[in-house]
């Protein structure tokens, strides 16, 4: 008699809806499976970002330590000239010109740098989406 009163067909009905329409079931290791792909893409496009920031920060340091060797030269190259205004102008003139174009040729590479990985990681990224249509156009054709 308990069991009347704790049976509701109701809620038996909305607990057997599934299953008496037959509705599939996800397959759980396939969805893993697919998070896991998208998950070690992400990584792997992580990695790309963090390999190019750290060359990035590498010619960074390289062209601040360019730049305070041509400092230091240019003083000891003004102290070695004495007091003679012609040949310290001509010094700085010649260091502004080469600071100048090392600092053109530095943030061209720089930029190279940055763009070539987000290409290699938005490619990474793209990929994988690419990947995922194709599983997800060929269970539709199963």
């Amino acid at each position: 008699m308990a069991d009347k009163k704790d049976s509701n067909p109701f809620m038996d009905m909305f607990q057997n809806f599934g299953s008496n329409l037959n509705i599939p079931s996800p397959d759980l290791s396939k969805l893993m499976d697919g998070h896991r792909k998208n998950l070690e893409a992400l990584q792997a496009a992580a990695q790309v970002g963090s390999q190019a920031s750290q060359e990035l920060m590498a010619k960074q340091r390289e062209a601040l330590e360019t730049a305070l060797a041509d400092i230091a030269d240019a003083v000891q190259e003004a102290q070695a000239s004495g007091a003679d205004p012609q040949a310290m102008m001509t010094s700085q003139m010649e260091m502004a010109k080469r600071s100048f174009d090392m600092t053109v040729k530095n943030a061209t590479e720089m930029s190279q740098v940055v763009q070539q990985g987000s290409t290699d990681a938005f490619g990474i990224l793209k990929d994988r989406v690419m990947e995922s249509i194709a599983e997800v156009t060929d269970k539709k054709k199963s």
